[in-house]
């Protein structure tokens, strides 16, 4: 019997309403998984600071693998275990490193990560967040070898998958709107960029935590009561942990002449989910080329505009909120016309020969 495969994407730095904070689409996730024999899934759609609780069908892999996957360049394969590598940035206070190592060595004693050890890059690899007219983020590194030194190293000596933590500097104004509710992740653009650099330059798992100064441990840890979606970070800053967990088992990125029959493909994917209005990236445009139905939710708000109208597309299914993905899904797998669960029915239509 064939699996039913999806996939959920949220962009990164857009102010979702819901994927826009660390883990807050991880429900959303798992109820679309729950009819899903797997569901693929990117990093900052289920990493909840030190909590991963994401179901063990959905897919963890990073979002430049992603788009490599939706342009048919790979496929996943799935692995019970990996082993773990850890890269710290240089120059950074010892209540920094204290809470990494202490993140890290919970995930290897609760969890059971496989961690062969971390490296601490020899330069400071100076990355920063900027944020955009359209009140999205995105960012910029000023070191971009000392990082890909440090990750070759570990690579070097057996580690299979990469968990960076590196500083970000942001605007502190900006950190306060994000706990109000009123702003994008500051972080999240800036970490999509490192995640990307490190996939592209070794073809591996790999997802980033920020590495907190004294100052943004304390500023989280006394925020107050939050948005209720960034109270995952206001009870504790150890953003290692979910990182570690997604990792422990992401699945291992194949060249596509070097898959088998096992590994997931662009072809076996039935179905893609995303916010209504980011229909502007690779993995929307993979759906309009392959002809993969492509499930669009309107409940989910973004800063950004690129609306199935706008793109032009086709093979669109609106839905107003997660709980019609998840039946659009499952009718799928059930080989159901999902339109047929509406009423009135429409009426058959004669279709003329040409």
């Amino acid at each position: 019997m064939e699996k039913f495969i999806a996939a959920h994407i949220v962009p990164t730095g857009v102010k979702a309403s819901i994927g826009g904070y660390v883990g807050d689409a991880t429900p959303a996730t798992n109820a679309m998984a729950s009819v899903c024999d797997y569901l693929i899934a990117h990093p900052n759609v289920v990493n909840a600071v030190s909590m991963d609780l994401a179901r063990g069908n959905v897919l963890y892999v990073e979002g430049f693998s992603l788009d490599r996957f939706f342009r048919g360049e790979i496929g996943l394969r799935k692995v019970h275990s990996n082993k773990v590598g850890v890269v710290l940035d240089k120059g950074m206070k010892k209540e920094s490193y204290d809470l990494a190592l202490n993140s890290i060595d919970a995930m290897r004693t609760v969890k059971g990560v496989n961690v062969i050890g971390y490296e601490i890059t020899k330069e400071i690899v100076d990355a920063r967040a900027v944020k955009t007219k359209s009140n999205a983020f995105v960012g910029e590194i000023h070191n971009e070898r000392a990082l890909i030194d440090a990750c070759s190293s570990l690579i070097g000596k057996g580690a299979e998958a990469i968990a960076v933590s590196l500083a970000i500097k942001i605007d502190f104004n900006d950190l306060n709107a994000y706990f109000k509710g009123k702003s994008a992740n500051p972080y999240g653009g800036t970490e999509a960029i490192i995640s990307h650099l490190i996939s592209k330059e070794f073809g591996i798992p790999c997802a980033h935590a920020p590495l907190l100064s004294p100052r943004e441990i304390r500023k989280e840890m006394h925020s107050g009561v939050v948005d209720p979606r960034a109270a995952a970070e206001a009870i504790g800053p150890a953003y290692l942990g979910c990182v570690l967990q997604g990792l422990s088992n992401a699945p291992h990125l194949i060249r596509r002449h070097e898959c088998i029959e096992e590994d997931i493909t662009i072809d076996e994917l039935d179905a893609i989910v995303m916010p209504y209005s980011c229909m502007g990236g690779v993995p929307a445009l993979a759906a309009q080329k392959l002809d993969i139905p492509l499930i669009a939710v309107k409940e989910n708000r973004t800063v950004m505009k690129a609306t199935p109208e706008k793109m032009g597309f086709r093979n669109v299914i609106p839905v107003n909120n997660y709980w019609e993905a998840v039946g659009v899904l499952a009718s799928m797998k059930e080989g159901i016309d999902f339109n047929e669960l509406r009423r009135p029915v429409k009426k058959l239509k004669l279709l003329k020969n040409l």
